[in-house]
């Protein structure tokens, strides 16, 4: 992209972050200004379009779940591109305009039911549909005709929503073994749900240098793991969601714990053996492998959350690498699962 474009295309992601009511020291508007510079080319001219999917994008990493004012603000800026950029002429702008008129009806009633999981990808299901009908095809390059825009849309609600509730039941069964057989760390940090936002002072306080766990700070830690300087690590920091905040609080919480267990990852039966003296519990050889594989791994998967490079899965939303590496150290208490528990009826 050139010098030009690229100045362009921040000036459109600001506009559009005001007209989301998204401030630029927010997570989004941090990581959506960080990811319209690491753009060196693009051949499409629509960079209204460029622009509010790095921001769609942004939010989907960032685990922001856009209120039902926020989406239709998200919908409305989109649509406004379509008129200025669709390209055939066998379709005029009132089907069109019906096609958007079905999504904000849709949205407004119902979306305040959807699953958090379905609203946090919802974006991306409204970027598909609109570069369907600009240029025929969604953003993976999909092939999808004008007339199939609808059924497309109801696809890919239909598609999260059996996948997540299919993920879900799984994870439960995960997670319900891991608390059967692990005694979490009561000193770690509950994760609260994706709902919920850190306060900007919270957050200033989470990665605070005067807030200490025995003298070993959180950026201490996070030093001591990536190599990277301290500047950098408040710069990554500042774009994280709340959770995945959380977790690498919760890993530099119990960073000496983590120190040994890394040392102790060469030999199976030494590892599983503080292991279950730390927890409390018996450890399946499954579960301690898996646990092995995970403490081997810190540094990938500290870097990678701070880098965003947890891609969600492109079909589902979820990156199922990133939730492995979180449920073996979850199995030996170096974090805690971001589910709340159920109340009992």
């Amino acid at each position: 992209m050139q010098k030009g474009s690229s100045l362009t295309l921040r000036k459109l992601i600001y506009k559009y972050l005001d007209v989301l009511h998204i401030k630029l020291d927010h997570k989004i508007g941090v990581l959506s200004i960080q990811s319209s510079d690491r753009i060196t080319s693009q051949t499409t001219d629509n960079l209204e379009f460029v622009a509010m999917k790095i921001i769609g994008d942004a939010s989907v990493k960032t685990r922001h779940i856009f209120t039902i004012s926020e989406i239709n603000d998200f919908l409305t800026i989109l649509a406004s591109s379509i008129n200025a950029y669709n390209s055939y002429k066998d379709y005029d702008d009132a089907y069109i305009g019906n096609i958007i008129f079905v999504i904000y009806k849709d949205l407004t009633e119902n979306y305040s039911t959807f699953d958090d999981s379905l609203k946090l990808v919802y974006p991306r299901i409204i970027l598909d549909v609109v570069s369907i009908l600009i240029n025929k095809v969604d953003t993976k390059g999909r092939k999808i005709g004008v007339y199939g825009a609808l059924n497309y849309y109801e696809e890919k609600k239909h598609e999260y929503n059996s996948y997540y509730k299919k993920y879900e039941h799984h994870d439960q069964e995960s997670l319900g073994r891991a608390r059967s057989n692990t005694k979490i760390n009561s000193k770690a940090v509950k994760i609260d749900s994706l709902d919920h936002q850190l306060k900007d002072k919270d957050r200033k306080i989470l990665f605070s240098d005067n807030n200490n766990n025995n003298n070993n700070t959180i950026l201490d830690s996070l030093t001591e793991i990536t190599s990277r300087d301290r500047k950098d690590l408040s710069s990554s920091l500042s774009s994280l969601s709340d959770i995945d905040l959380k977790r690498l609080k919760d890993l530099c919480n119990n960073y000496d714990r983590l120190r040994k267990y890394c040392k102790l990852a060469i030999n199976e039966k030494e590892f599983k053996k503080e292991a279950e003296k730390d927890t409390g519990k018996k450890l399946g050889d499954n579960q301690i492998y898996h646990a092995i594989s995970s403490v081997k791994k810190v540094k990938i998967y500290v870097e990678n959350v701070l880098d965003h490079k947890f891609e969600p899965d492109e079909s589902h939303g979820i990156n199922h690498i990133k939730h492995n590496l979180e449920y073996g150290y979850l199995l030996i208490g170096l974090i805690e699962s971001s589910r709340k528990p159920r109340k009992p009826f």
